[in-house]
């Protein structure tokens, strides 16, 4: 309980970066971050923290897709998780909205998750590590668990999209 205590006690404050007209990266917004999430038009928010975000954030007009990883050399992220948050970016792209990915930092699994959906959009897997280090300078896409997850996906939406 002290760990999850002092996780908590630890968080970032609230800042994001805007990647690309789409698209933020974020250090972990709370419920009184809510209406600077809906000033910028963020219609999804993709947690990629594994402490559950702040319920506000699920209230209309926003939706809240809970990506919740705890990753480690030992324990990489989920590819599983890395497709399903793509795939619902893509689907709120195609509408005309925004996503926000965050972790507790912005600097790594969120990194990596907005890099994976910069490759969907037809990006290559180093021009999207790129955008998001240039437009975020605290981002890590090149450590290199994080860096071989974003390459793997590329591999995978390559073999699914013929791209």
């Amino acid at each position: 309980m002290n760990f999850i205590f002092r996780y908590l006690k630890s968080r970032h404050p609230f800042e994001y970066s805007q990647i690309t007209d789409q698209l933020y990266v974020a250090a972990w917004p709370t419920g009184e971050d809510y209406d600077v999430l809906n000033d910028l038009g963020v219609q999804l928010v993709i947690n990629m923290d594994w402490v559950p975000a702040d319920k506000k954030l699920s209230e209309p007009p926003l939706q809240l897709l809970e990506l919740t990883e705890i990753d480690t050399p030992l324990t990489p992220m989920s590819m599983e998780n890395l497709w399903k948050g793509v795939d619902k970016a893509q689907k709120v792209f195609t509408d005309g909205g925004k996503v926000m990915v965050y972790c507790k930092g912005g600097v790594h699994r969120s990194v990596v998750m907005a890099s994976c959906i910069l490759i969907s959009q037809r990006y290559t897997a180093e021009d999207a590590m790129g955008i998001v280090k240039e437009r975020r300078p605290v981002a890590d896409p090149y450590s290199e668990h994080y860096k071989s997850r974003i390459l793997k996906f590329e591999g995978e939406w390559k073999a699914q999209h013929g791209r």
